[in-house]
C-alpha cells in the first residue's frame, strides 16, 4: 500500500498540467421565435456570428474537416435555436438513411451537446440524420464519459439537402434542459458532424483522442443572459389492452390497463419523474439461456424509467434495476410447501410493480442528489392438489419498498465523489437488505492520471443478519498514446450487494494490471491500432487460498478501407475454483486453460457487410476442449429497409462440471459433458416515415449438455470416478421468442405501438442433437401469443399555456 501511494503522488507531481484554450460562440437574442423549416432566411442569420473550422475526431484527429460547417446560435425566453449548414461538395453522396427515432444507423449526422453548468460532467445532446431522425442522447462524466441514449426530449427539428450540402433548424425548448437561475450564463458546448463516405466524425471543440473523455474537451456558449428557468411539467397517461393466448388453453385472457407518467422540475436542478402502474408488456423479450455456471445471468435493462436519467444511480455498482420487479426473493417457497398429492400449478416469474419514483438533478455548485422508491406488490404462488383439485396460495414475496438514495461531488478537474445507500424492506416479514457504498475518481489538472476507488458494506437477513465488505483502489494513466493501469479489489465472503445489485461472485481478492499502446494517427494501409495487454491474480477470501492467475493480450486494428481485425488470446493457470463446487469451503482443481480467437468485419458503409468471430480454448491435462464460431451479416435495401442475421455456434468437448449435492455437502457429483449450443437470430426494420416504422426480431436458441460419466469430488479437488450413480444430468433447452411492434409518433412526445410477441420455451432430459427436430419439438411446446394496442399522450405544461395565449 505505501508503494501504491508514492506511485500516485509521482503520477501527479510529474504529469502535464496544460489545459486546452477553449473555443467560443455567442449566442444572439431574438425577439421573434425562428420558423423550423430548415431555410436559413431570416434577417438574424446575417448577424450572428457563425461557429465554423470544424476538426476531425477522426481518422486525422485534429486536422480541419474535409467539409465545412458553419453553425449559429439564438434564444429567446423559451428556447436555444440551432441553425446549421453543412457544406457538401457531392450532396448525392450523403448518407441519408430512414430509421426509428433514437435507432442510429448508417447515415451522416449532426449534432449539439450543451452542458449549462459548464462543469464537464453532464451534458445534453440533440442529434440528428439528413432523413431528420431525432436522437437525444444525455452524456455523463464517469470512466472515458458515459452516454445515456434512452433519455428522451422534446424539441423541434428540420432537414433540408441542398445543392450545396444540407441545412439543419433546432428548437430545444428550455423545459428539456437544465440550467442554474442566474443573470449571465456560460454554457458548455460542443458539434459534433459525421461524413459517413470519408467514416470521418468530426467536432467544433477539438476532442484530442490521447485524452479520456469528450465532455470536458468541450467549448463555450457565451451571451445567454435574463432567462428564466421554466416551469418543467409535463404528464404522459397511456391506456393500453392485451390479449394474450396459449396452446394449452381454450380462451384467450384480456387484460386492459392504464397509467401514467409525471415529470416536474422541482428547482432550475432536479426533477421528479414518476410513473404509476407502468406497463411494460411491449419491451423485447429476454434472451433466456441454459445457464450450467455457479453465476447468476445478467440481463440488460430495457424498461426506460430505470434506464433514462439514472446515472447518479449506477455510482459504486451496487443498484441492478432488474431487481424492482423482478423475481420473487422467496420463489423456491413453492416447492418447498408442498404437501402429499400437491403440485405447483402456477409460481410467478416476476413480481407486479405498482409504482415508481426518481428525484434527480445536480447543483450549481456541483453536488448531485438521487433519490429512487419503488413498490412491488405481493406475489403468491398457487399449489394444487391432485386429488381433490382444491389450491392454497403461498407468498413468494410479500409487499415490497425499494429505496435508492445517492449523493456526489464534482471536484476539480472532473474529479468526483460518490455516497450511495440502497435498501429493501418487506411488509411483515424481518428480512431485509442495506448496501452503503463510496465511489471516487481523483485526477489531474491535464487530466491524464487517476486514482479510483470505492469501499462498500452490506447487511442482509431476517432475525440474524449477514455482514459483508468491499474496497477497491487503483490507478490508472488514462490518456496518451501509451496507457496503463494497476487496481486491487477485496470482497469478503459475506457481502452480498444482490438483493438490489448484481454481483457476479464475492469470496475474492483480486490483484489486475492492464497496459495498452494506441495508434490513433493513420499510417500505410492502417486507420488506427490498438494493443492490449493484461494480468490478474485471485486469491480467495475465505479460505485463504490461491485461485488462478491469468494473462491476455488483445490487438485490433482498424484499416483504412474500414475492415476490421482483431487477434486475442490469454491463458489461465490451474484454478482453486470455489464456485463450481456450489459448497462452502469445497474447492474443484480447473487445470490450466489456453484460448485464441479472431475477429474480422468488412465496411460497415457498404450495403452489405458481414462479421465473422472464431475462438477455441483447451485444457490439455484432461483432454477438454471447445469452439465458437459467430458471424452475422446486415443488409440494407434502399433507405428504408434493414435486414440483420446472426449465427452463434458454441461446443465444449469433455467439460467437467457440478451436478449435485447430497448428505449437506459432504457428497459432490461432478460430470464431465458435452455441451453445444446453437443460436440463431434475425432482425428486419422499415422505417416508412420519420415517424413511424416497424421492427421485427426473431431468434432461436438451443443448447443441449450431454453427461458422458460422473464422478465424486475428492477433498484435493480431484475427480473420482462414479460407475455407480443412478440420477441423470443431461439437459435440453430451447427457446423461441419474436417481437414485433408497430411504432407511430403521432405528436411530439405521444405514440401509437401496436404489438406482437410469441413465446415459446421448452426443457428436457433427453438431449436431442438433431437441429428441426429441436426446432419441430420447440413449436409442438406450450407457446403464449400476446398481441397489445398502447397510446400515449404527451401534455406539456408550457405548451398548453402557450396554445391558450394564441386562442385568447
Amino acid at each position: 500500500m505505501k508503494h501504491l501511494v508514492w506511485i500516485v503522488i509521482l503520477f501527479f507531481v510529474f504529469a502535464d498540467l496544460a489545459a486546452q484554450v477553449k473555443k467560443s460562440v455567442e449566442a444572439l437574442y431574438i425577439d421573434n421565435p425562428l420558423t423550423i423549416d430548415a431555410v436559413l432566411d431570416e434577417p438574424v442569420y446575417q448577424q450572428a456570428q457563425p461557429a465554423k473550422d470544424f476538426v476531425q475526431l477522426q481518422p486525422y484527429n485534429g486536422r480541419p474537416s474535409f467539409q465545412p460547417t458553419e453553425a449559429f446560435f439564438f434564444y429567446d425566453q423559451k428556447a436555444v435555436y440551432v441553425g446549421a449548414m453543412l457544406y457538401d461538395s457531392a450532396p448525392d453522396s450523403i448518407f441519408n438513411i430512414f430509421t426509428e427515432r433514437d435507432q442510429w444507423g448508417m447515415f451522416d449526422y449532426f449534432g449539439v451537446y450543451l452542458d449549462p453548468y459548464n462543469e464537464g460532467q453532464l451534458a445534453f445532446g440533440f442529434f440528428i440524420s439528413p432523413a431528420g431522425v431525432q436522437f437525444d442522447i444525455k452524456a455523463t462524466k464517469s470512466d472515458g464519459d458515459y452516454e445515456d441514449g434512452n433519455w428522451n426530449a422534446v424539441w423541434e427539428s428540420k432537414t433540408r439537402i441542398t445543392e450545396k450540402g444540407w441545412v439543419v433548424e433546432m428548437r430545444i425548448p428550455y423545459s428539456a434542459l437544465r440550467f442554474p437561475d442566474k443573470e449571465v450564463h456560460t454554457w458548455g458546448l460542443n458539434m459534433f458532424r459525421n461524413i459517413r463516405r470519408y467514416n470521418s466524425n468530426n467536432s467544433w471543440s477539438l476532442v484530442d483522442r490521447n485524452v479520456s473523455g469528450f465532455i470536458h474537451q468541450e467549448g463555450e456558449l457565451t451571451g445567454i443572459k435574463n432567462i428564466k428557468p421554466p416551469i418543467r411539467l409535463s404528464l404522459s397517461p397511456y391506456l393500453a389492452t392485451y390479449m394474450e393466448t396459449r396452446s394449452d388453453r381454450t380462451k384467450p385472457d384480456f387484460t386492459y390497463k392504464g397509467g401514467m407518467d409525471l415529470k416536474y422540475g422541482l428547482s432550475e436542478s432536479f426533477t421528479l419523474d414518476m410513473m404509476l402502474i407502468p406497463d411494460f408488456g411491449q419491451i423485447q423479450s429476454d434472451d433466456k439461456e441454459l445457464n450450467l455456471s455457479p453465476y447468476e445471468l445478467y440481463y440488460d435493462e430495457k424498461r426506460q424509467f430505470f434506464t433514462e436519467g439514472t446515472e447518479l444511480f449506477q455510482r459504486a455498482d451496487i443498484f441492478y434495476s432488474r431487481r424492482i420487479g423482478g423475481k420473487p426473493i422467496f420463489s423456491d417457497n413453492a416447492s418447498s410447501s408442498l404437501d402429499s398429492n400437491e403440485i405447483v400449478d402456477y409460481n410467478p416469474i416476476e413480481t407486479q410493480l405498482l409504482n415508481a419514483t426518481k428525484v434527480s438533478g445536480r447543483t450549481s455548485k456541483g453536488w448531485g442528489i438521487g433519490i429512487l422508491n419503488a413498490m412491488t406488490l405481493p406475489s403468491h404462488a398457487v399449489l394444487k392438489d391432485t386429488l381433490s383439485g382444491h389450491t392454497r396460495e403461498v407468498t413468494t414475496q410479500p409487499f415490497t419498498n425499494y429505496n435508492v438514495a445517492v449523493v456526489d461531488k464534482s471536484l476539480k478537474n472532473n474529479s468526483y465523489v460518490s455516497l450511495i445507500n440502497t435498501n429493501m424492506v418487506l411488509a411483515n416479514n424481518p428480512f431485509m437488505a442495506n448496501v452503503t457504498a463510496t465511489e471516487f475518481e481523483i485526477r489531474n489538472k491535464a487530466k491524464t492520471y487517476a486514482l479510483s476507488g470505492g469501499a462498500g458494506y452490506s447487511i442482509r437477513g431476517d432475525t440474524s443478519r449477514e455482514k459483508g465488505y468491499a474496497v477497491v483502489l487503483g490507478v490508472e494513466k488514462n490518456s496518451g498514446k501509451f496507457r496503463f493501469g494497476i487496481s486491487q479489489s477485496v470482497f469478503s465472503d459475506r457481502v452480498n450487494p444482490n438483493d438490489m445489485g448484481y454481483l457476479r461472485r464475492n469470496n475474492e481478492l483480486r490483484t489486475e494490471f492492464d497496459i495498452g499502446y494506441h495508434v490513433f494517427e493513420p499510417f500505410w494501409i492502417v486507420r488506427e491500432t490498438h494493443i492490449n495487454g493484461w494480468w490478474n491474480y485471485a486469491r480467495i477470501y475465505n479460505p485463504s487460498d490461491r485461485y488462478g492467475h491469468e494473462i491476455g493480450i488483445d490487438w485490433h486494428t482498424l484499416f483504412k478501407n474500414n475492415y476490421e481485425l482483431e487477434i486475442f488470446s490469454n491463458v489461465e493457470t490451474d484454478r482453486h475454483d470455489y464456485y463450481e463446487t456450489r459448497v462452502a469451503g469445497r474447492y474443484f482443481i480447473n487445470p490450466l486453460y489456453w484460448s485464441s480467437g479472431l475477429y474480422m468485419s468488412t465496411d460497415e458503409r457498404k450495403r452489405i457487410s458481414f462479421y465473422i468471430v472464431g475462438g477455441f480454448f483447451t485444457k490439455p491435462s484432461n483432454d477438454e476442449s471447445g469452439l465458437s464460431l459467430e458471424a452475422g451479416t446486415n443488409i440494407r435495401l434502399g433507405q428504408r429497409v434493414q435486414v440483420s442475421y446472426d449465427f452463434n455456434l458454441d461446443y465444449a468437448y469433455n467439460e467437467p462440471g457440478f451436478v449435485d449435492s447430497s448428505n449437506y455437502g459432504k457428497t459432490i457429483h461432478f460430470a464431465k459433458r458435452d455441451v453445444k449450443t446453437l443460436e440463431n437470430v434475425l432482425e428486419l426494420s422499415y422505417a416508412m416515415t420519420r415517424k413511424a416504422g416497424i421492427s421485427f426480431r426473431m431468434r432461436h436458441y438451443w443448447s443441449g449438455a450431454d453427461c458422458l460419466s460422473y464422478y465424486l469430488l475428492r477433498k484435493d479437488g480431484s475427480l473420482l470416478s462414479d460407475l455407480t450413480y443412478p440420477e441423470n444430468h443431461d439437459q435440453n433447452y430451447n427457446a423461441f421468442n419474436i417481437d414485433m411492434v408497430f411504432r407511430w409518433i403521432f405528436a411530439p412526445g405521444s405514440e401509437l405501438s401496436l404489438a406482437w410477441k410469441n413465446s415459446i420455451y421448452s426443457e428436457q432430459e433427453k438431449v436431442v442433437t438433431d437441429y428441426f427436430q429441436n426446432l419441430d419439438d420447440t413449436f409442438n411446446a406450450t407457446q403464449t401469443n400476446s398481441i397489445s394496442l398502447k397510446v400515449l399522450y404527451y401534455l406539456d405544461y408550457n405548451q398548453l399555456r402557450r396554445n391558450k395565449s394564441k386562442q385568447q
